[in-house]
């Protein structure tokens, strides 16, 4: 994750949905990369910047469920679709990251049984475009000596960075960077994210509070310290391009959630 680390995992079972790192999960973690990696000094807590957990649910036939002598280490991770057909309800169980092209194409099936219309059923949405259009975004980037902007911080180009993010949408980042080159400042410290790539988080993942934004819609939660983010300079401009009027509002709402 850039200049950071992510490194698990932990796999316990539990009673709830709502569940969270214990410090048994994090000496697990710890004591098994340490004794991974050859480091001067080994990590500790104090190490720790972010912690991630979820509950996976683990899909059994009906009438199952209450058999707890099952060894579920052994269950399937393979994701289930449960169709309703009578009120048309889709409920999704499991699903990984690796497995999301297959789950979805199984619920558009499912959605086209039902009856809604897939205006274009045979679009492949996902993957690289021809090799060409790479060719004239570098081109482009080039030109306006993109890779001038990047920060010292940074581990990569900005030109490669945008490109790995955006694919297409980057020709878009780039108009914005011509027209106004404050744009593509840094506008988080200790981060990589830019003034535009948060205009354009603004216009399409629908983000409706702080945490969508600094823990899905980007990594940022994750690779910098709460403190840190709380402190950062640009915050609250992030606040003001996502959230207009309700910045201040959303910024506290944050913040407070955070610290109960």
């Amino acid at each position: 994750m850039g200049v950071r680390t992510c490194i698990g995992t932990t796999d316990n079972r539990v009673n709830s949905p709502f569940t969270e790192v214990s410090a048994a999960d994090r000496q697990f973690v710890l004591d098994n990369i340490n004794k991974r990696l050859k480091l001067s000094k080994p990590l500790m807590t104090a190490d720790i910047i972010a912690e991630r957990c979820g509950v996976r649910p683990l899909v059994v036939k009906t009438g199952d469920a209450s058999d707890n002598t099952r060894d579920w280490l052994q269950m399937s991770r393979k994701h289930e679709i449960d169709v309703n057909w009578d009120s048309t309800h889709l409920s999704i169980f499991g699903g990984k990251l690796t497995d999301c092209i297959n789950v979805g194409n199984e619920i558009a099936r499912n959605v086209s049984a039902m009856g809604v219309r897939l205006p274009f059923p045979e679009y492949k949405w996902y993957g690289e475009p021809h090799p060409s259009v790479r060719e004239e975004y570098m081109h482009q980037a080039r030109l306006m000596n993109l890779d001038s902007y990047t920060a010292p911080e940074s581990i990569e180009t900005l030109s490669t960075r945008l490109w790995r993010r955006y694919d297409q949408q980057a020709f878009e980042l780039l108009a914005t960077i011509r027209e106004d080159p404050r744009q593509a400042e840094v506008l988080i410290k200790g981060t990589d994210y830019i003034r535009c790539e948060i205009r354009l988080a603004r216009h399409q993942e629908m983000i409706t509070r702080l945490e969508d934004f600094l823990r899905r819609r980007s990594k940022i939660a994750l690779v910098v310290r709460h403190e840190d983010i709380r402190h950062a300079e640009g915050l609250i401009e992030a606040c003001e391009i996502l959230f207009g009027d309700q910045a201040r509002e959303k910024y506290e709402e944050y913040f407070k959630n955070r610290s109960e």
